[in-house]
């Protein structure tokens, strides 16, 4: 990874082409994203517009892209995307989908995704929905991004029944790995990415673990020895398998080692653990199966478990919720028919397939992975915090009015007050008044407590009124601002007579004083 002169050079890995597609180039290294030429090149020569896709955080990295593009003599387009998992939503698509069309871009344009793989996963999304399909560069920014996220085609967004459940096949023009993002990254993200890297390990790449194995500190950090090479040596993985199998119908399902059990984690903790943290613990319940199974030693499932912990990546995860995690894992886009699908090793570097393994197996890997709880005595109890029309563009939505506190800062104090009370709070937002009226039905046969911000359905929404109407359990309705200050259309809301109580004019203490009054309620 060293030139002649000291300076690291950049490392080209190519991924190849599938039916209709072309192949491309992940390029690694630093100063990547400081090459004009380069970037010339793959945004093209057809294309008269560039629409980046970044979060707040890397509105400097963003800048300087759009310069360097606005310098090569193309017209450039700034969208701020929510941050983390925060911004795969269909909202935030649909957002993106409209300023493209108010832009007009056409079928030569290019889109560029700046960030986490969350950001990737979006920005190629939106760019395989934009008229059928334009090209886009990915731009990862974190470890997990450059050796998963960014690298493959795949594409998508989350659901509220599930992670990437929606998404598409549509492979970037290129990948630009610039090192230099990783020096800023915070430490805990970092580590996240490392699962990834050590799942290349485990099914190809047994060299990546010695690596980790020599220096395990060193992997933790942007200036560790070999974290360089670990990427490389991960994204050639990565590269291999989806070069043969460009839609997963195939060998490419090797790459899921670990991920079936670590997607139920993420969605049965509301998206608030890292994907690689998910990914550790779901590379030990694989090897805990294979072992189980008698396809793998139990010396190399307690390699799974020291590598991982030696980076300080989880290795457990909570005995009480076996149940919700089964249940989330039969709905896994993996899964086939009424069939659980499992990617285990026969020995490193030898993956393979378990397919529907025996009720008692799984359980009995689950409970070789399972950590007692250790929180409160009863469970936190479940709330829903629902979020009508454009609150999903809070911070840049009239901040005079709705203040600079974004989407993805509401959801962070709303989970975190909700820890702090003893409540499990699934916040979500949809401009669509259909999906608002399905979560209250859902509220009402569970019985969940609401945090119910209607928006513009407030005052007209008499579906919305109804389905509220039938709850079985609290429901408060808010407001950021205070409606009866504001234009006289808003004075009126349909949904207060039926409400449990309306806070509103108090910005996000209306959410904070609803939250404490469920808990004490």
């Amino acid at each position: 990874m060293t030139g002649p002169t000291g300076q690291q050079s950049t490392t080209r890995v190519r991924v190849g082409a599938g039916p209709g597609t072309e192949p491309y180039e992940v390029l690694v290294g630093r100063g990547v994203l400081a090459d004009r030429d380069g970037l010339h090149r793959l945004i093209g020569p057809r294309a008269r517009r560039v629409a980046i896709l970044h979060p707040r955080a890397l509105t400097d990295t963003a800048d300087a892209l759009r310069a360097r593009a606005e310098g090569l003599g193309y017209e450039t387009l700034a969208l701020r995307v929510p941050d983390a998992e925060a911004a795969k939503t269909a909202a935030v698509a649909a957002h993106c989908w409209e300023a493209l069309g108010r832009a007009g871009f056409t079928r030569t344009d290019v889109v560029i995704g700046v960030g986490g793989g969350a950001t990737t996963d979006l920005a190629g999304f939106v760019a395989a929905s934009w008229l059928r399909g334009v090209r886009w560069i990915a731009v990862p920014t974190t470890v997990l991004a450059m050796v998963d996220a960014a690298v493959g085609g795949k594409t998508g967004v989350n659901t509220a029944e599930g992670k990437n459940l929606v998404g598409a096949f549509h492979p970037p023009a290129g990948v630009l790995c610039d090192l230099a993002a990783l020096d800023t990254l915070p430490e805990d993200d970092h580590v996240s990415g490392l699962a990834e890297i050590i799942k290349a390990g485990f099914i190809a790449d047994p060299v990546i673990l010695d690596l980790i194995e020599a220096d395990p500190e060193g992997a933790r950090t942007p200036s560790g020895t070999h974290l360089a090479e670990l990427i490389v040596r991960s994204v050639r993985v990565k590269a291999d398998v989806v070069s043969g199998d460009l839609r997963e119908s195939g060998p490419r399902e090797v790459l899921n080692y670990g991920h079936t059990l670590a997607h139920a984690i993420e969605k049965n903790e509301r998206y608030t653990w890292r994907h690689g943290e998910a990914v550790a613990v779901g590379l030990v319940f694989a090897a805990e199966l294979a072992r189980l199974d008698g396809r793998l030693s139990a010396d190399e499932v307690r390699r799974h478990r020291e590598v991982l912990s030696s980076v300080g990546l989880p290795t457990g995860y909570r005995g009480d919720r076996w149940a919700a995690l089964l249940d989330t894992m039969r709905l896994d886009k993996k899964t086939r028919g009424a069939t659980l699908r499992f990617i285990v090793l026969d020995g490193t570097g030898r993956p393979a397939v378990l397919a529907d393994p025996a009720p008692e197996l799984l359980a009995a890997a689950h409970a070789a992975i399972a950590l007692p709880h250790t929180g409160a005595a009863a469970d936190p109890r479940p709330v829903l915090v629902l979020n009508g029309p454009n609150l999903g563009r809070l911070g840049s939505r009239e901040p005079g009015i709705y203040g600079t506190t974004t989407y993805a800062g509401l959801v962070e104090e709303c989970r975190t007050l909700g820890g702090e009370l003893g409540l499990d709070v699934d916040v979500r937002q949809t401009d669509d008044e259909g999906q608002l009226v399905r979560w209250l039905h859902e509220a009402a046969d569970r019985e969940v407590p609401v945090v119910l911000n209607p928006a513009a359905f407030t005052h007209y929404s008499y579906a919305v009124r109804d389905a509220v109407a039938q709850r079985t359990a609290q429901l408060i309705e808010v407001h950021l601002s205070q409606p009866h200050a504001r234009e006289p259309f808003r004075h009126h809301s349909v949904v207060s007579a039926v409400a449990g109580g309306t806070i509103a004019g108090l910005g996000f203490d209306s959410y904070r004083l609803a939250l404490h009054a469920i808990a004490a309620g």
